[in-house]
Parts: structure tokens; C-alpha cells; sequence
């Protein structure tokens, strides 16, 4: 995880030759955890392509990600390893442009993982994207009624004080400004006290 991390870092800089370098490093990793069958996982035919799918993705490679991580998909045989999956190309096709494509595979992580905000947050910006702006706002509605996820440290509060992609969203749907209003006086109410 840590050389996506730098991956990421890398991408984010326009750094080329360090994330040649980087590059280098996550293919023999990769190597490696083929070589173990995943490193002793209990379902190797679901963690190497999944782990393979998360490289590429940190390098930029996003369509490659997606296709590997279909593969992965397949052997996906929990709700945690669907919720990732499914989830993960969601969120990659959304990144691609292809939010259309993205509500399908949301709806497969959403019936694996139904209370999963990442994957409720990946589903509200498919839906955004692909015009369908009241599903988005029913997606931020359902968030909205349970009030002990805007406590610090849990999923929602972290996406709302630190995601920044949720801002353009928030002008469009009454639900998600409701839920930034109803952060800003737990902060304000807790910072009172």
C-alpha cells in the first residue's frame, strides 16, 4: 500500500521518472505475491488480480485496473470481497467518464454492502454524473437520517470535512447540503462545549 501511496504522490506531482521507478518496485511485488499464490490469502484467485488491479490504478492505468479487477470480481466469494470489487469499479468507471456503467456495478457493491459509506459515496457520484440527481440526493438522504455517522472518525464525517469532489455536488442536492449544515453544528455544538 505504501508504494501506491507514492504512486499516487508521484501521478499527483507529474513526477514521470519517479513513478517509473515506483513502477518497478509495484511490478515486483506483484511478482512476488503471484509467486506465493497471494501470500498465503484464503482466496488467491480473488486477492492477486485485486491487489494487481490496485497497482495499476495507483499508476494512472485506471481501464487496465478495471478490467483486472473484473477478473477479480468473479472470485469475489464474501460480501467484504463483492463490497470491494464491485466497489472499486464503480469507482474506477466513474473516474473514467463512464458513471452510466459505474450505477450498475454501485448497485451490486451497494446489495453486498448496504450500510458501506464509500460505496454509498461512489453510488451518489454515478448518479450525479450520469444526471440521475434524485437518486444522488436519496443516496445523501439515507446517510442524512443516521445521525451517529457525523461523529469524528467515522466514514461520512471524513468524506464530508476532507473530500473535496463532494463540493460540487452539494449546489444540486438539498440532501447532501443538508448534511454538510448538520456537520457544521455537531462541530459548532462540539467545540461550544
Amino acid at each position: 500500500m505504501d508504494w501506491c501511496n507514492l504512486a499516487h504522490a508521484a501521478r499527483t506531482r507529474g513526477d514521470e521518472q519517479s513513478l517509473v521507478e515506483i513502477g518497478r518496485e509495484l511490478n515486483a511485488l506483484i511478482r512476488k505475491y503471484d509467486e506465493t499464490d497471494g501470500d498465503g490469502h484464503a482466496n488467491p484467485a480473488w486477492a492477486r488480480p485485486n491487489q494487481r488491479a490496485l497497482t495499476l490504478s495507483a499508476r494512472g492505468k485506471i481501464k487496465e485496473a478495471v478490467d483486472v479487477e473484473r477478473v477479480a470480481a468473479r472470485y469475489a466469494d464474501t460480501d467484504r470481497r463483492k463490497e470491494v470489487s464491485y466497489g472499486n469499479i464503480a469507482d474506477r468507471l466513474v473516474r473514467l467518464g463512464r458513471a452510466e456503467e459505474a450505477i450498475g456495478w454501485f448497485l451490486k457493491a451497494w446489495d453486498a454492502a448496504p450500510t458501506s459509506v464509500p460505496v454509498m459515496m461512489t453510488g451518489a457520484r454515478a448518479f450525479f454524473d450520469a444526471g440521475h440527481i434524485n437518486d444522488a440526493n436519496d443516496v445523501f438522504a439515507a446517510l442524512g437520517n443516521m445521525q451517529e455517522l457525523l461523529t469524528p472518525g467515522t466514514d461520512l464525517y471524513s468524506y464530508l470535512r476532507f473530500d473535496d469532489s463532494l463540493l460540487d455536488m452539494a449546489p444540486h442536492l438539498w440532501a447532501l447540503d443538508a448534511l454538510y449544515r448538520k456537520l457544521a453544528s455537531t462541530m459548532h455544538d462540539a467545540e461550544g462545549e
